[in-house]
């Protein structure tokens, strides 16, 4: 595939160094664009100047690519540039939008794509709040995401001191039913949980299943909870796109919502749509923090522009004794930095936003459902052969590289147990290990059928 990218920041190299490997890609970018020893590293061609400008684009070959990116900081950029491509014959274009006052819904994101010919648009701070939302609406989770319509929920979590879990192997302590554990995560030690497995405290467990079932395992893995702080009280620092889209969405929840905002203005303008306190201050102002109690407060989302000072804001929470923080981390190196000094949450709307479009790009990984780990990790959603006899999953243990979190066969879901099959034009929801994915694809897309045709021992 032939792609153009505009943008001349750190979304448009890290598409570019995602995708230029198996496609012709082509950077636009102004003179005056940073990191020119990255840019250089870069297996594409580069095309110096405006990507709004016409000759440039027609320089770039536009007439012939198969897909523009206007991934520029600036929105209004990237609409005319992604405008002006497909008026110069680019088969299909996306384009990012950053502005608070041009968030919107999703689908009134789809009724201006489609009233202004744009194929797709991408809202990266729009994302990041939501997924926030996501994560901070089920108590201690690290991540959450949702497959299948909602049927099938996969949540994150650190195993608590106390916890039943811990009191001895998986196989005398028990999984309950409607839940499948994919992954544990020990430090930085990533593994697959076993009958043998003995977990610890502190352990990060992702875990795949119903809601009913997911509710179970957390009895099990979290101690009683505590009196004191109130759960539903949050503090929110930096009243931007993603703090704003965040503060409303809580307070929407019923949560009570403080916002630390440092810039005066936007005090006032976000304070118009807020029920709760909008105070103008530096979040990382330790005596800040203090006189307004933000210990006691059991959330705080770190949500500045700025990645060291919302690591400095989590760290000094974390300090006054808040139980759960959310840190926002725009630089790739910084996502995993973050999680190695202690914050557990640490989520990038540029990150979020790069891994929709490769979804969209790559028809390979149309099949992958979500990535965990900043990558390391991924579910997929692998079809069966229509002509696959069933295959009891317990003849498919050894040397399986990924693990069935759940089955989709005609419109219900079955989270399975080693008592179930797998079986022609079943969907399956599959856990595995990035290194792995292909050798994952090729079992259960080609070598399963050898394992079905096998006699059984």
């Amino acid at each position: 595939m032939r792609i153009l990218i505009g943008g001349e920041d750190e979304v448009a190299f890290r598409l570019v160094e995602s995708l230029m490997a198996d496609h012709a890609i082509t950077l636009v970018c102004p003179e005056t664009a940073q990191h020119e020893d990255r840019v250089a590293r870069m297996d594409a061609e580069r095309i110096v100047g405006s990507m709004t400008s016409p000759p440039v684009l027609r320089q770039a070959k536009v007439a012939d690519v198969d897909l523009f990116i206007g991934c520029s900081p600036v929105d209004e950029r990237n609409l005319v540039a992604c405008l002006s491509a497909k008026r110069l014959g680019a088969h299909r274009t996306i384009c990012f939008l950053m502005r608070p006052d041009l968030q919107m819904p999703e689908e009134d994101a789809e009724g201006l794509a489609e009233s202004l010919g744009v194929d797709q648009i991408v809202r990266p701070g729009q994302q990041l709040a939501e997924e926030i939302l996501r994560i901070i609406a089920v108590p201690g989770a690290l991540d959450v995401q949702v497959f299948a319509g909602g049927r099938v929920h996969l949540l994150r979590y650190a195993v608590e001191p106390e916890a039943a879990i811990i009191q001895g192997k998986l196989k005398d302590v028990g999984v309950p039913p409607g839940v499948v554990l994919v992954m544990g995560k020990r430090e930085d030690q990533v593994f697959v949980p076993t009958g043998d497995t003995e977990f610890q405290p502190g352990d990060k467990l992702t875990a795949m299943g119903s809601m009913v079932g997911i509710n179970r395992l957390l009895a099990r893995t979290r101690r009683a909870a505590r009196g004191g702080a109130r759960r539903h009280d949050a503090t929110v620092v930096g009243g931007g796109t993603v703090g704003l889209s965040v503060a409303l969405g809580l307070e929407a929840a019923g949560w009570s919502v403080r916002v630390i905002e440092s810039d005066r203005k936007r005090c006032e303008e976000i304070a118009k749509d807020l029920e709760g306190l909008v105070l103008h201050g530096d979040g990382a102002d330790l005596d800040l923090l203090q006189n307004e109690r933000i210990g006691e407060r059991p959330v705080l989302v770190a949500v500045t522009s700025n990645d060291e000072k919302n690591l400095l804001v989590s760290l000094l929470a974390k300090s006054l004794g808040v139980n759960r923080i959310v840190t926002r981390a725009d630089h790739l190196s910084n996502e995993r930095l973050f999680e190695r000094v202690g914050i557990d949450v640490v989520l990038s709307a540029r990150g979020a936003a790069v891994r929709s479009v490769l979804r969209s790009v790559d028809v390979a990984r149309t099949e992958m459902l979500a990535e965990l780990e900043h990558g390391d990790a991924e579910i997929l959603e692998l079809v069966l052969p229509s002509d696959l006899p069933p295959v009891p999953l317990m003849r498919m243990k050894s040397g399986l590289l990924g693990i069935i979190g759940a089955i989709l066969r005609k419109g219900q879901v079955i989270i399975p147990r080693g008592t179930d099959h797998v079986e022609g034009g079943d969907h399956l929801i599959v856990f595995c290990m990035r290194e792995v994915e292909e050798d994952v694809r090729e079992f259960f897309l080609h070598r399963i059928k050898d394992l079905a045709n096998e006699p059984e021992s």
